[in-house]
């Protein structure tokens, strides 16, 4: 079945966009078709192919929405530090392939979290707890090679901006250090890029676990602890996922995975994207500076040496403790 949408979605798609009257329908599995909906209810939609009927069980069905004629499928926009755009959905494995070499892992002398990066200039975001009160940051990309992937550490690693509050930092690998790293960047998505219910995955490197994904639906998008909001998901979110890409089934980043309940599962969180976009777009608001003392400057502890044992008491110190 998973075979057979691919192939209906890549013929229906290049065929019926200039069509109107058509509907576009988002599967469980990622895939996307745009055609006539010749009959729906609970148990199936019908669909018209032009040259086809194919009959689908409504619980397969993700999203349906009214597709734009004038709208291109696969489009994107952006500046020299990001793009944002609408893509074509395809299957999580596809999307992961796609994008799974986006992501990186980001250590520090007291941890480890997620990253990816959004440009090909270097410019990576993590979440500014990954890296607090650290100055000595390491890269771990995943480089695509004739005999698989190789694991390549970049240590000259430059603090951009760091925005505590929303818990976002912007960071940048030295191009000559990677000048043989081909560096893919996500995609942002337009807008909230999902609704309640619509499915999402991650990738990160749980426990240290490296470019692992996992995949759940939408809980909520409006989420708010404190004053911050928050996107709510029941995809799994453990430590070290920090800092990574969530995706929409059309491998646009609708968020920032940022924590995850230790004992509940099902219950984890990311920053909206539109949270991204701002601290982007008002960087130089938040740009560091390591002259500053309030910045990541980490002082470690000195060496912990036991104290001696205390003398005995002498006759004279014993006498006098009597009177």
């Amino acid at each position: 079945m998973r075979k057979y949408f691919a192939a209906m979605a890549a013929i229906v798609i290049a065929t019926n966009l200039t069509a109107v009257g058509f509907d576009r329908l988002t599967f469980q599995n990622g895939t996307e078709i745009v055609a006539e909906i010749l009959k729906q209810d609970d148990e199936f939609v019908v669909l018209d192919l032009g040259f086809d009927v194919l009959k689908i069980p409504s619980e397969q069905v993700l999203t349906i929405e009214k597709a734009d004629p004038e709208e291109r499928v696969e489009q994107t926009t952006g500046t020299a530090l990001y793009a944002t755009g609408r893509l074509n959905a395809a299957p999580v494995n596809e999307l992961v392939k796609r994008y799974g070499d986006s992501v990186v892992m980001v250590k520090t002398p007291s941890g480890l979290g997620s990253g990816f990066f959004i440009s090909e200039s270097g410019y990576l975001i993590t979440n500014y707890h990954v890296i607090e009160r650290e100055t000595a940051v390491t890269v771990s990309i995943f480089n695509k090679t004739d005999s698989g992937y190789e694991r390549k550490e970049l240590k000259k690693v430059r603090i951009v901006a760091l925005h505590p509050v929303r818990d976002l930092a912007l960071l940048q690998i030295d191009e000559e250090e990677a000048e043989d790293v081909a560096i893919k960047p996500v995609v942002l998505a337009e807008g909230d890029g999902v609704d309640v219910g619509s499915l999402v995955f991650a990738i990160g490197n749980p426990l240290g676990l490296e470019r692992s994904v996992s995949q759940g639906i939408v809980s909520s998008r409006t989420r708010s602890i404190g004053y911050l909001r928050f996107i709510q998901t029941d995809a799994a979110i453990n430590p070290g996922n920090s800092g990574g890409p969530l995706f929409n089934a059309r491998g646009e980043v609708i968020g920032v995975a940022c924590a995850g309940h230790a004992m509940f599962a099902g219950l984890a969180f990311g920053i909206p994207v539109q949270e991204l976009i701002s601290f982007l777009e008002n960087k130089e608001t938040y740009l560091y500076d390591a002259s500053f003392p309030q910045n990541g400057v980490k002082y470690l502890a000195p060496p912990f040496r036991e104290s001696m044992e205390e003398p005995e008491p002498t006759n004279s110190q014993s006498s006098e403790e009597q009177k």
